[in-house]
This record gives structure tokens, sequence and C-alpha cells, in this order.
């Protein structure tokens, strides 16, 4: 499949970084003693900062690559879907930055700016995602975006209710069972897992575009030769 040169440029940058962000997280889950079935990621914080930040880092660059993919591919690009695909990634670099507050040095500036940050990532992604599939109406991509967009929005509402619950949990209500059936931890994994398969299928989308477009573009030459 001939795609142009620019897009190959962008789809390298951003399966890199996003490919040194799972390196790093996944290293991270192995070396530290958290548990990833009801810790959440930003209580990494407190054992393994640099690898968390690092890997948040590495995803919200290559997020803006996956924007410069779709922009280099020809997608039709509402000015909508360009700031919620710059907010996913302003709001992790944001989280990365500022992270979360937790004992014995608790920083409650920067945990409200972190959680914040997190809640603008978080809902930004699938919604930039919602805004292609108008321009994309009546080809082979949308069907695309709409698959792993139902996916993404499934797992982000269970992920809210898992987290709602832990947060009522801590302050003593009786939720714990619900707690126990949903944990946080595991939930927000799902969810990293489901960001970044739309990542990946906004290239793929990209490289669609581009390669039907570069096609069409061929055709009247060997028509004329």
């Amino acid at each position: 499949m001939g795609i142009s040169r620019g897009l190959r440029i962008w789809r390298m940058g951003a399966l890199v970084a996003i490919g040194w962000g799972l390196f790093t997280i996944t290293l991270m889950h192995v070396i530290s003693s958290h548990d990833p079935i009801h810790d959440t990621l930003s209580s990494y914080t407190t054992t393994d900062p640099g690898l968390l930040s690092a890997s948040v880092l590495a995803l919200a660059v290559g997020s803006l690559a996956v924007l410069g993919c779709l922009a280099a591919g020809g997608v039709p690009l509402p000015r909508t879907t360009r700031v919620l695909l710059s907010l996913w990634a302003l709001g992790l670099a944001t989280a990365a930055v500022f992270p979360a507050s937790y004992p014995p040095r608790p920083d409650l500036a920067s945990g409200e700016i972190h959680l914040y940050s997190c809640v603008v990532a978080f809902a930004s992604l699938p919604a930039a995602a919602l805004t292609l599939l108008e321009p994309l109406r009546g080809t082979a991509e949308r069907a695309v975006v709409a698959r792993w967009l139902r996916f993404g929005v499934a797992v982000l509402v269970v992920f809210g209710v898992s987290f709602l619950f832990a947060r009522l949990d801590e302050a003593g209500l009786p939720v714990h069972t619900v707690t126990e059936l949903l944990p946080a931890g595991a939930t927000q994994r799902l969810m990293l897992v489901a960001d970044v398969v739309l990542l990946l299928g906004l290239i793929r989308v990209a490289v669609r575009v581009d390669a039907t477009r570069t096609a069409a573009e061929l055709q009247p030459a060997t028509a004329r030769d």
C-alpha cells in the first residue's frame, strides 16, 4: 500500500512514541510492588515517578504525531477534532508534570491539577473520534473509527463508575462489594488499552485515506500512458 512520504514520517514518529510509552509502563508494572488490579496508575508516583512520567509524556507526544498522521494523510479534520486531540495530549502531559497527591508527601494543589487533567484527557480522545464520524460518512474508514470508539466509550463509562465507587469506598460508604467487582486499577488499565487501540485505529484511517488518494491520483496518469 503506497503512502506519501510525509505520512510515513508521522506514522513512524507516532508508533515509536506510543511504543516507548507502552514499554516504559510495562516495565513499571514489572518492577513495582503495586497491585495492578486495585491501584490506579497515578499511585505509581510514590514509587516509580520517573517511569510513570516518561510513559505518559511519550503517549502525549505519540498522540500529537497521530494528529500529524491524520493531517498528512488527507483525512478531513474539523477544527473541533484538532482541538480535542490537542486537549487529549495536553491533558496527558499536564498529568505527567503534576503528579497525584499521596502520602507521605501530599501536594493537594498538584493532586487537583492531576485529577482534572486526567478528566480532560479521558473525555477528549473519544470526543475527537466522535467528531470524525460525520466527515468520514460514506467511507469504509468511518466503520474503523466507529468500532473502536464504541469500545473506548464503553470502557470509559465502566472506569468512571469504578473510580466513583472507589472514592465512595474511601469515604466510608458501604460500597466495597462494588469496588471488588469493578476494581478501579483494572478498569483504568483496560481504558488505557482502549485509548491506545483507538489511536492506532486513527493511524490506520490516515493510511487508508492517503493510499486511496494516491491511487486516485495515479489512475489518470496511467490512463494517459
